[in-house]
């Protein structure tokens, strides 16, 4: 009996292992044409002067909008996931941590992908404090801290943040629905490990509309999905 169900295991391992396939393709994002990244339009201003200098505030606000703008390539911060299968494989949403570092007065990532049902953690490494602040969920908010405060965003999709003491900090959360998830940096993007069936495949970006392409995943072997954002 041992014998038999140590044999049935083996069988659904290799299966599980022999019967994956692919989704590879390209990401091209005209970065000269995206928007300016947005600012926090309402901070707390009325708090801000209350608690810190002119010359604090002065800093605070200096530098170009957004996080890291200018300063990195758009493409990684282009979101593609499997959205839902059609004949395909119910897929798992492995439940984790990720972290989302503050330093120099900026969210080190513009853009943050999160599994549904995990948490992200709001870590604060420059010397002073942060006050995050989401306009599309209370929940996500994260009152003054200096070392790093955790929330669990429960829906999913996209959430702002801001920071209502550094008004030029911005960057995105979008959580997905499963562990299938990559970025596009270098314009390209592979989701590996997926069993066969039809797939939708979505790739986001903040600045721009999300674009959804189906897809056949063999057995064994690759499916093509290239987006034009």
């Amino acid at each position: 009996m041992k014998n038999l169900t140590r044999m049935f295991l083996w069988l659904l391992l290799l299966g599980t292992t022999a019967f994956a396939g692919t989704v590879e393709g390209t990401v091209p994002i005209d970065a000269g044409k995206l928007p300016p990244r947005t600012n926090n339009t309402t901070p707390d201003m009325k708090r801000s002067q209350s608690q810190y200098s002119k010359a604090d505030l002065k800093k605070a606000n200096a530098g170009a909008p957004g996080s890291q703008a200018g300063k990195e390539d758009e493409r990684q911060n282009v979101i593609i996931y499997i959205t839902k299968a059609g004949d395909g494989a119910k897929l798992k949403a492995t439940p984790k941590r990720k972290e989302i570092v503050q330093v120099q007065r900026e969210f080190q990532a513009h853009v943050t992908p999160l599994v549904l049902g995990s948490e992200v953690r709001y870590s604060n490494e420059d010397s002073f404090f942060h006050h995050i602040y989401c306009p599309e969920s209370s929940k996500l908010n994260a009152p003054q801290h200096s070392t790093h405060v955790d929330r669990k965003p429960d829906r999913l999709g996209k959430f702002e943040l801001f920071c209502d003491i550094h008004p030029l900090m911005n960057g995105y959360l979008y959580v997905v629905p499963n562990d299938f998830v990559t970025n596009g940096a270098g314009g390209k993007f592979s989701l590996t490990g997926l069993p066969p069936g039809n797939y939708t495949v979505e790739a986001w970006h903040p600045m721009v509309n999300a674009k959804s392409v189906k897809v056949t995943v063999p057995a064994s072997g690759k499916a093509t999905a290239n987006f034009s954002l």
